[in-house]
């Protein structure tokens, strides 16, 4: 084998590395947010349920009745301005809870809604869950799901 060969060798191998190594790493994301689907239909009360917790009360002020759009951001995201500026073109009727995952108050939503990428925008109809979206929702996706529930 000619040195030029070799070297045409290594970088298809360093190639293949690579292209394999971006396809496990989408593979992984689309993984983990595979769990948003889950979540439609699940009422706020179940996912606030810890059954080997005793005396835990976390404080919930969503209406029982009513629809309402909880939207979560965060420091150095690119997509939260954007999304900011369409959760304001929704209609003046919805609830809308805005939280900073940098405060104690945001992290415990947080942790409660599963949200891991932001910014993430839940949108819930008499307390059960209707719509879940992460990364970027238009404010027509959002009106969407909620007509159609």
């Amino acid at each position: 084998m000619s040195l030029w060969e070799i070297l045409f060798l290594i970088l298809l191998v360093l190639t293949l590395a690579v292209a394999g190594f971006a396809f496990y790493r989408w593979w992984k994301f689309k993984k983990m947010l595979s769990y948003t689907k889950h979540l439609i239909g699940k009422r706020v009360e179940d996912l606030v349920n810890l059954p080997n917790q005793k005396r835990v009360s976390i404080p919930l002020n969503i209406p029982k009745k009513g629809e309402v759009v909880i939207y979560f951001l965060g420091p150095n995201c690119k997509l939260c301005s954007k999304q900011k500026e369409e959760i304001k073109k929704l209609p003046k009727n919805l609830k809308i809870y805005e939280f900073d995952i940098r405060t104690k108050k945001g992290r415990l939503f947080a942790a409660i809604f599963r949200v891991s990428v932001l910014p993430t925008v839940v949108v819930l109809k008499n307390r059960t869950i209707v719509g879940y979206f992460t990364a970027f929702a238009t404010s027509d996706k959002i009106v969407k799901v909620l007509k159609q529930n």
